[in-house]
Parts: structure tokens; C-alpha cells; sequence
């Protein structure tokens, strides 16, 4: 019969391996497998205009977009337009017929889901139908800190096969991929 003293130093070490090699097992969006493929070779699952939440006819979704993310969205889309007020917010076609706030509102929503989940890559795409400066996105990414998240490509375009894999892009911190139409603009 082995003495306790001998016993458990071995049953911790045991213990310790299966955990570290629990932890030592990566995860990209869920998938071990998903660690090694390209961004450009992953199909997220997707929500139109993910911040108008409601039960109006201009509201797409039923539930947050901290739900959203939740429930394996990965890609959220909206819009953007100035409001009366000058500020940058998410509306429905115009602000006067659904404003879901300030974009930086929705976006600190976005930081803070992804701080929870530091294995998992978003993708945004912003309509900008006012072709506002891109400067204000800019500065409204910075407020939130997602722009510390944001991947910027090498070049531009950026060939299909020179995206870095979804590993990659998590090492590095960089795992927000934003889309924008008019007046995308990468060098600002």
C-alpha cells in the first residue's frame, strides 16, 4: 500500500497535465479546427442590421447583439447615419424612422462581448449611405478600443489566399475584420 504522503504529490501531477493539456488545446470561434484556415476560407453566420432590436417593422432582430453573439453570430452588419444631433448613430434607412443610438454604444457592446471571448474573430459591415468622413468612424472605433482589435490587411486588396489564418489573427490580438461601403478608406 503506497503511503498518502507519496500518493498525492502523484495524483497532483496527474491532475496538473490533464488541465494544462485542456488549456494547451487553442479554439478559434469555437472549432480547434478552425485555428489553422484562413479567414478568407470560413463562412460566418451572419445578422442584417444586427443593432435594430424590437418589435417595430424597421426592427430586423428579436434579440441583443450581445445574444446575437452569444447564439454563434459572428458577423454583424447595421448602418450608420448622422442624426440630428450631429452624432454618429445606427438608423434604419434615416433616423427618423429607427435610431438604435450612438454607434459608439454599439460598438463598446461589441468590445466588451469580444474581452469575454478572447478565442473568438467578429466581422462588422458598416453601411455608411452618408458617406461620412471616415475619420469619424475612426474616432468612434478609438473611443470604444476596438480599434486596438481591428486586423489591418498588408496591402490592399488583399489577395484571397494572403489573409492570415483565424490562429493568426488571434495571437496577434487582431481579430475585429471591419467591411465598409463609401469612403472606406484603410491609410486613415
Amino acid at each position: 500500500m503506497f503511503p498518502f504522503s507519496t500518493f498525492f504529490p502523484l495524483l497532483a501531477s496527474l491532475f496538473l497535465l490533464t488541465i494544462s493539456t485542456i488549456h494547451a488545446q487553442q479554439t478559434c470561434n469555437g472549432h480547434a479546427s478552425l485555428c489553422t484556415r484562413k479567414y478568407s476560407n470560413i463562412t460566418f453566420i451572419g445578422a442584417h442590421n444586427s443593432a435594430f432590436v424590437g418589435d417595430s417593422p424597421a426592427d430586423n432582430q428579436g434579440i441583443s447583439v450581445t445574444a446575437q453573439l452569444d447564439s454563434g453570430i459572428r458577423f454583424l452588419q447595421s448602418q450608420a447615419h448622422t442624426n440630428s444631433f450631429k452624432t454618429l448613430s445606427l438608423c434604419h434607412t434615416s433616423c427618423f424612422l429607427n435610431d438604435a443610438g450612438p454607434l459608439t454604444e454599439f460598438l463598446g457592446t461589441v468590445k466588451s462581448w469580444m474581452d469575454a471571448h478572447p478565442a473568438e474573430v467578429v466581422s462588422l459591415l458598416l453601411g455608411n449611405g452618408d458617406r461620412t468622413d471616415i475619420v469619424r468612424y475612426g474616432e468612434a472605433f478609438k473611443s470604444s478600443g476596438l480599434d486596438k482589435m481591428a486586423y489591418i490587411p498588408a496591402s490592399h486588396p488583399l489577395a484571397f489566399n494572403a489573409w492570415p489564418t483565424l490562429g493568426e489573427m488571434i495571437d496577434a490580438g487582431r481579430r475585429l475584420v471591419v467591411f465598409m461601403d463609401y469612403g472606406a478608406d484603410i491609410q486613415k
